[in-house]
C-alpha cells in the first residue's frame, strides 16, 4: 500500500472488519473501488485519498467474495 502518499489503490492488503465493521479484523486485498455511492450507482476508480475513506460513499470489493463500506477498512501498517 501506498502510506507515505495516503492513497489507497485496487490491489493494496487493507485490515477489514466484516460483519458491517462488529467483526474480528482481517486481512483482505482490494479488487474494485466504487466512490460517489449514496445512491445506487458509484463511479469505479483505481485509487482514492485515504482522507476520503472514512464512510458509507466508498465502496470496495475484495478478493475474497466479500464488499465493505470505506468506514470498514483501514490501511494496512
Amino acid at each position: 500500500m501506498n502510506l507515505k502518499l495516503g492513497i489507497l489503490r485496487a490491489g493494496d492488503t487493507v485490515n477489514w472488519k466484516g460483519a458491517f465493521g462488529s467483526g474480528s479484523e482481517k486481512d483482505a486485498v482490494i479488487k474494485t473501488i466504487e466512490i460517489g455511492c449514496s445512491g445506487k450507482n458509484g463511479q469505479i476508480v483505481n485509487a482514492v485519498p485515504w482522507s476520503a475513506v472514512n464512510d458509507r460513499s466508498v465502496v470496495v470489493d475484495l478478493t475474497n467474495g466479500s464488499w465493505a463500506y470505506g468506514n470498514q477498512i483501514t490501511p494496512k501498517k
